[in-house]
Order: structure tokens, then C-alpha cells, then sequence
């Protein structure tokens, strides 16, 4: 389901997102209220977002690996 579950919740909030993108996950926030589901090219930014985050969060830790070798 389309849906920005808690866990997905709290990983936008741990990140250091740009004005735009808080304002975009707040906005899908508040139609999830409204509707049972995102639309779907609205869930896939959400998707890109998450992405580009969490692929931020694995190059460090390669970073760090390679530092420490």
C-alpha cells in the first residue's frame, strides 16, 4: 500500500531534508488523511527521496570503511 507508514515517518525526520522535500512529505502526509492510498507519482518521489537518503547513509559508511583500512 501507498501509505507513509510510522517507521518511514520517523527516518524523514532523522534526515536532514531540504525545505522542499519537508514540505513535500508533510503535504503527502496530510493527503494520506484525506485519501486510503498516495498517488502513485506521488509515492514514487516519496520513494526517490527515501533513495537518495538512505544510498547518502551507505556511501558514508563506505567512506568510513575505506578510511579505517
Amino acid at each position: 500500500m501507498r501509505r507513509i507508514k510510522t517507521n518511514l515517518k520517523r527516518f524523514f525526520e532523522s534526515k536532514p531534508l531540504t525545505d522542499k522535500e519537508k514540505s513535500f512529505i508533510l503535504s503527502a502526509l496530510n493527503n494520506q488523511q484525506k485519501y486510503p492510498q498516495l498517488h502513485p507519482n506521488i509515492w514514487k518521489v516519496v520513494c526517490d527521496i527515501e533513495s537518495r537518503y538512505k544510498n547518502e547513509q551507505i556511501s558514508r559508511s563506505e567512506k568510513n570503511t575505506v578510511r579505517k583500512n
